[in-house]
């Protein structure tokens, strides 16, 4: 291995062995890693011991900008390809690709398989296809758990040789058309990854019973599962993720530690068969229909779920149509699970009421340590925000999810179902006046400052360390909600504050806030802006 030695103030960074720079470079996309071969003659050959290639298209990155397009995909992929040296193996192949040529597709697979490779994640995109997230209770007037006409039979195929590769661990494939050698075995497969996958009928059964190693699988918007059996013995995590279709699960193992459900309300408790709750010890659950007409008892299958998994340690709730809705059933499950140490709720929070619930929430969960709150986004108001952002028009980002499908056709609406609802008052509830910041009459403010404050909630007087809050829009109930929590966390550690992109530029006055409200005055307060606000 060659080391470079350097005099007394020379390039400290070149000074690293081989295998640091390699490490360092296999962190950074393949094109950007290659800038750096003409760096010096040090480091011109350690791009080529590099055993990863990481590319997303041109296409997608620099959409409507084609003055800044850089070579041809096809090529750059080619040339990452064949730059490894002889005993450089390809351990890790990554690609995000925009209308790839399917013959490539292939060849670039195979030489991956044949040279070694332990995980492959391959996303595929379409120009000219439906974006549209199959849900059915998603806002669109085409919501669907199937794919329409113009995706059908549209998608690449995958090359049979992949999944016969002896040493590939991990496979995640988006927006493939599965299709599967006979006979084969993937022995080797630990993580497999399917999302918007089309395979005729019984392949992704077939796929899932060739891989009897396999611990961590998540299917995704997959039309094609509908009675799914995993007999993987060494399974510890399970996701499925909007697949409506879906009528039955076994899971054939006594190590499941994780599961994860997103979709509509199951009819019964048999949904799921697994043969310990008892190991379970992380349950999410993220409901996409609206529980407003739904009666107590349809909702027993998901709390019977809940309950049956004793030694939950984390529990994720994402309801509709508001943030902890139907809290009375869901307290008196927590009321039976003392090993909870981190509850995460997701909703929208914009009435008084809502507010009250998470409260309730709280009551019974006697051990908690780390409250996380993902409140969704009412419909957006014509009335300034509290903290009266100026941060102007956004910039529009073809490379991230979007759910308009005529600007960014080749995007994929993941939060689709995410978007506005209709609100019968505006749940902005602040306005300004000439000297101050006063509350509207949308907020019952005596309300909620009377009763919320008399409540006793043992975890906020000794064992809550850390509350997170996302997408934070400095609202009345958030304001509220968060002061409340502040102000009765006698242990609290850390408060962290993801800010949504209107009050990403008061972040300084935000935080000042939270600090004025803190019960301990050691509680670390984080706001962090935006992801838009950081780019």
């Amino acid at each position: 291995m060659h080391r470079y030695h350097h005099s007394l103030g020379g390039d400290r960074l070149s000074a690293l062995p081989d295998s640091a720079l390699v490490h360092v470079l296999s962190h950074l996309l393949s094109n950007e890693a290659a800038r750096t071969s003409v760096l010096s003659r040090r480091w011109r050959r350690v791009f080529a011991e590099v055993p990863v290639v990481n590319l997303v298209d041109g296409k997608i990155v620099y959409w409507g900008r084609k003055d800044m397009m850089p070579v041809c995909f096809d090529q750059q992929v080619t040339c990452a390809v064949l730059s490894k040296g002889q005993a450089t193996a390809i351990r890790t192949f990554r690609l995000i690709v925009l209308d790839g040529w399917p013959v490539l597709l292939g060849q670039w697979l195979v030489i991956a398989a044949t040279s070694g490779v332990e995980e492959v994640d391959v996303e595929l995109r379409y120009l000219y296809t439906s974006s549209l997230k199959l849900c059915p209770f998603g806002t669109s007037d085409r919501a669907s758990a199937d794919f329409g006409g113009d995706v059908r039979n549209v998608y690449t195929k995958t090359p049979r040789r992949l999944f016969r590769c002896a040493t590939l661990r991990r496979l995640r494939l988006i927006n493939w058309t599965l299709d599967l050698p006979s006979g084969f075995v993937a022995s080797f497969i630990e993580t497999l990854c399917l999302r918007r996958i089309q395979a005729p009928e019984g392949a992704l059964q077939q796929l899932l019973s060739a891989c009897p190693r396999l611990a961590d699988l998540t299917l995704e918007e997959c039309p094609s599962a509908t009675e799914i059996t995993v007999s993987s013995d060494r399974l510890r995590s399970f996701s499925m993720i909007c697949c409506h279709n879906t009528t039955g699960v076994v899971l054939r193992t006594r190590h499941l530690r994780s599961l994860h459900y997103k979709g509509g309300l199951p009819l019964d408790g048999s949904l799921f068969d697994v043969p310990n709750y008892d190991e379970i010890t992380a349950v999410t659950i993220d409901i996409c229909e609206d529980l407003t007409s739904k009666a107590p008892e349809e909702i027993g299958p998901v709390t019977d779920l809940i309950r049956r998994c004793k030694k939950l340690t984390y529990l994720h709730l994402g309801l509709r149509p508001s943030m902890a809705y139907y809290c009375s059933l869901f307290t008196a499950v927590v009321r039976e699970l003392p090993e909870l140490r981190q509850l995460v709720l997701k909703g929208f929070l914009a009435a008084d009421h809502v507010v009250g619930s998470v409260a309730v929430m709280l009551v019974n969960a006697n051990n908690l340590e780390v409250l996380s709150l993902f409140p969704l986004d009412p419909e957006p108001s014509k009335k300034k925000n509290y903290y009266d952002s100026n941060s102007g028009d956004e910039e529009d980002v073809p490379y991230s999810d979007s759910d308009d499908e005529e600007d960014v056709p080749y995007s994929y609406s993941d939060d689709e179902e995410d978007g506005p609802v209709a609100c019968t008052r505006d749940y902005h509830p602040y306005t300004e006046t000439e000297n101050c910041i006063v509350l509207d009459n949308g907020a019952d403010y005596d309300w909620m400052t009377t009763h919320l404050w008399r409540m006793n909630i043992p975890c906020l007087g000794g064992s809550l360390r850390r509350i997170d809050i996302t997408n934070y829009n400095g609202n009345a109930y958030d304001r509220i909600l968060a002061q409340f929590l502040l102000s009765k966390a006698v242990a609290l550690e850390e408060f962290s504050v993801t800010l949504s992109s209107q009050v990403s530029p008061q972040k300084k006055e935000i935080a000042s806030e939270f600090r004025s409200w803190r019960c301990n005055p050691g509680a670390i307060v984080t706001c962090t802006p935006s992801v838009s606000q950081n780019k």
